[in-house]
């Protein structure tokens, strides 16, 4: 019988605790401290497993949105166009078949379109830019953290 993927990380945290841990020299504080926190992201990993992928399908809807925005407001220059226009390919391309890698790329055609504002995009693309992203961000910094707060990692 193949375990499943809680077992094998289960697996995993057992070995680390039981077996390695134990055998690390006291002076050999930073290999423990490395093994403790590997430990906790094992142990995050297993609780979260189930909803990684609404999750990270969340945060692909979230950077397409932002991406959206910002088309519907940002004009400019030669280099503002291009960014603009691999911007919408990267948004038409999202459509959830690789969610990390489209996500990645979405977000990075956003960050190439406000270096090529910065270069040319008109006097109200730059006045608007940082808003539209802010006002993406708040939200979405919110569900982050709302994410790891069970862990103990915020306070909200």
């Amino acid at each position: 019988m193949t375990p499943n993927v809680d077992e094998r990380l289960a697996s995993i945290v057992r070995a680390l605790s039981e077996v390695i841990l134990p055998h690390l020299p006291p002076e050999a504080s930073l290999a423990q401290e490395q093994v403790h926190l590997c430990i906790g992201h094992l142990q995050i990993l297993r609780a979260q497993f189930d909803a990684v992928p609404a999750f990270e399908r969340e945060e692909l809807d979230d950077a397409v949105a932002v991406a959206r925005d910002l088309a519907g407001t940002v004009t400019g220059g030669e280099q503002t166009t291009a960014a603009l226009a691999a911007m919408n390919a990267a948004v038409a391309a999202a459509d959830g078949g690789d969610v990390r890698g489209q996500r990645a790329a979405v977000l990075e055609a956003v960050d190439a379109l406000v270096k090529a504002v910065s270069a040319d995009g008109s006097s109200n693309a730059k006045v608007a830019l940082p808003g539209i992203i802010l006002s993406h961000e708040a939200p979405r910094t919110l569900k982050d953290r709302q994410w790891f707060a069970p862990f103990g990692f915020d306070t909200l």
